[in-house]
């Protein structure tokens, strides 16, 4: 194993909110299907924090990358929970290709979330 890359990012979790209050189309344009559901509390409400934790992760990705978000879409990266409840990402479609060119073949990730504040680490390897 390889180090490739590591990024880092924080996001405020009200103005996560405040985002999608704002927009309500936001939520479907940047996150999967699957990042949505386990997103949602009782009542199916979108809790903001766990969705300002996984921005924060893609944007962690795209850095470590080395790239930033070019060529591929958030969707394309997806933060889900294992059955253990680990955050893990799945690269999809062009964030596929992206890593596949960079010669990334795994890409870990911590979430944190604190005094308001989503931090995720991406650590991408080779």
């Amino acid at each position: 194993m390889a180090i490739v890359g590591i990024g880092v990012d924080a996001v405020e979790i009200d103005r996560m909110r405040r985002a999608l209050e704002r927009t309500p189309t936001l939520a479907d344009r940047v996150f999967t299907v699957t990042e949505l559901a386990q997103c949602r509390s009782r009542g199916d409400r979108l809790r903001p924090a766990r969705l300002a934790g996984r921005f924060a992760a893609k944007e962690a990705v795209a850095k470590a990358f080395g790239t930033g978000v070019v060529g591929f879409s958030f969707r394309d990266v997806a933060v889900v929970n294992d059955d253990g409840g680990a955050p893990v990402i799945v690269l999809a479609n062009a964030a596929r290709a992206v890593a596949e060119r960079c010669g990334i073949t795994r890409v870990h990730v911590s979430l944190s979330l604190t005094g308001g504040i989503a931090v995720a680490t991406a650590v991408a390897e080779a």
